[in-house]
């Protein structure tokens, strides 16, 4: 059996984290890309990095719907945790700071 096919709180915690990473750097890329080109007649300043931070523990939810379809309790709760404790850390780091 596949590390990530099991139904674990560790599983769940390192496939979240993985995935917000991978939601930032692509989401930071995809802004990087689009800044200065002319969209609706001005050009497009780009989106703050506090922004494109809310949307990589948002996008949390994906691999949360795909656990609880699959009825893998254990590695929801480990995504549901990494969820919660990266949105405390961007409210802290980019809202209150």
């Amino acid at each position: 059996m596949n590390f990530f096919q099991r139904d674990s709180v560790l599983v769940g915690i390192v496939v979240s984290v993985f995935f917000s990473i991978t939601m930032f750097y692509c989401l930071h890329t995809i802004n990087s890309m689009l800044i200065g080109r002319p969209f609706g007649g001005a050009s497009f300043q780009g989106v703050t990095e506090r922004f494109v931070s809310t949307l990589a523990v948002f996008f949390n939810i994906i691999p949360f719907v795909i656990y609880l379809r699959t009825r893998k309790d254990l590695s929801m709760k480990g995504v549901g945790i990494v969820t919660v404790l990266l949105a405390l850390f961007v409210l802290v780091f980019y809202y209150i700071l």
